[in-house]
């Protein structure tokens, strides 16, 4: 499966993960019902989709590794010129 294929499956998921996560803290922090305003399962819950993230974003990056050293760092692919002789 090519890098593109990939990436299109993986940001979708990075994004929901991403939203489930930042969700949970709200929950967590400022839920409007007492039963969830510092509930260890909701906090598990951010936990758990935090650690999926970041685990999502390593992939990310490993996908798109061409991409950033081209743009970010600014080093372009080496071609190579074989003389004829």
């Amino acid at each position: 499966m090519s890098n593109l294929k990939l990436l299109k499956i993986l940001n979708p998921v990075m994004f929901i993960v991403f939203l489930i996560a930042a969700k949970a803290v709200m929950l967590y922090k400022y839920s409007p019902f007492f039963n969830l305003k510092g509930n260890e399962a909701v906090y598990e819950i951010h936990e758990t989709a935090g650690k999926i993230f970041i685990l999502l974003a390593i992939f990310h990056i490993i996908l798109n590794w061409k991409w950033i050293k081209l743009n970010v760092f600014g080093i372009k692919p080496k071609t190579t010129n074989k003389k004829k002789k």
